[in-house]
């Protein structure tokens, strides 16, 4: 048994739990939670809120599509214009 004369501090512990935040987990939890309050008899409200939620999806993919869209429009018509200049 050795004799210590000053007390050692043992290491300082943390709890850290990190965060993760999941938007489509948190809607679809969401929907469930309400599917189970309403019990089934609010059918058009889930109905609204389906609707709502593809078309919140299918935005971003229509802003997409229209930009690529008009970016090929642009160099079609560079392209011409270029062509036009050096080539004739």
């Amino acid at each position: 048994m050795a004799i210590t004369f000053f007390k050692t501090p043992k290491n300082k512990q943390f709890n850290y739990r990190p965060l993760y935040y999941d938007p489509r987990k948190e809607e679809r939890e969401k929907r469930l939670k309400t599917a189970y309050e309403a019990g089934g008899d609010n059918y058009e409200q889930a109905l609204r809120d389906r609707i709502q939620m593809r078309w919140k999806r299918s935005a971003g993919t229509r802003d997409r599509q229209a930009s690529n869209r008009r970016l090929i429009f642009i160099l079609a018509v560079v392209f011409v214009i270029v062509y036009y200049f050096f080539f004739r």
